[in-house]
């Protein structure tokens, strides 16, 4: 009597290798831009530490009468919202300053080694944000220049990972496909409150290393596993809605 076929193997056997590798294009794509959001929160977390509430702690200096003494330099200052502002505006400007040119980089260049360098350059920006608490910076410049270098390696993200989607699935299905995958927003936002949260209060600087180290991975990970095109590991290209050869009304 001929046994029946294993449920996980009836379960691998009912997708086609085709499906296989959309999932797979669509899972990695999804951890990738998870991860760029994931290395842009801490900065949010991390401000409550770099200017904190000194009354009612314990002053490690008696003599010392400043009621910033445990805030973190330059921050220290009267005009700390300003400063912390100057950061912010050095992500954002270079951010979208980087989206006008990063897709036409994007469209010529390869995506997985665009991502790939994209994702290092990232990993390594944000982590010398939170290296400067391990080093003693406390030189303003420092913190806006390595936000602003941040925030052009962060362009390389989007263009490039809606490209490979695009390529993989095409028109079909798009509202389903992108309202599922559009959810590594979210996704990347809650997983970088939750680390950074992890060591504000004992090392800020981890908040940034470890999210940091993350994205760099992940990079190395698209490197190896990322297939721009089906046809490069010859699958069927997407099937559209609309085909060419249908008369127009």
């Amino acid at each position: 009597m001929r046994s029946s076929l294993a449920p996980g193997i009836w379960l691998l056997r009912a997708f086609s290798r085709d499906s296989w590798y959309r999932g797979l294009i669509l899972l990695l794509t999804f951890l990738i831009y998870t991860c760029y959001h994931l290395s842009r929160k801490p900065i949010s977390v991390v401000k409550s530490q770099l200017h904190r509430n000194c009354t009612g702690l314990e002053n490690p200096n008696n003599n010392s009468n400043s009621t910033t003494w445990c805030s973190w330099a330059p921050f220290d200052q009267e005009n700390y919202k300003e400063l912390l502002g100057g950061v912010d505006d050095a992500f954002l400007i270079a951010y979208a300053v980087g989206m006008f040119i990063s897709g036409i980089f994007g469209e010529r260049l390869s995506i997985r080694y665009y991502l790939f360098a994209g994702m290092l350059l990232s990993g390594i920006f944000t982590a010398l944000f939170g290296l400067g608490y391990y080093w003693n910076i406390h030189q303003l410049w420092y913190y806006v220049l390595v936000q602003l270098f941040n925030g052009l390696a962060q362009t390389t993200g989007w263009p490039s990972v809606v490209t490979c989607v695009g390529n993989w699935f095409g028109k079909g299905r798009r509202g389903f496909i992108m309202g599922i995958w559009n959810s590594h927003t979210s996704v990347g936002n809650i997983l970088g409150s939750l680390i950074a949260g992890i060591w504000v209060d004992s090392a800020w600087g981890l908040s940034f290393i470890v999210p940091g180290i993350i994205i760099a991975v992940t990079g190395v990970i698209s490197f190896f596993f990322l297939v721009e095109n089906p046809e490069d590991v010859d699958c069927a290209p997407p099937q559209h809605h609309v085909s060419r050869n249908l008369p127009r009304r």
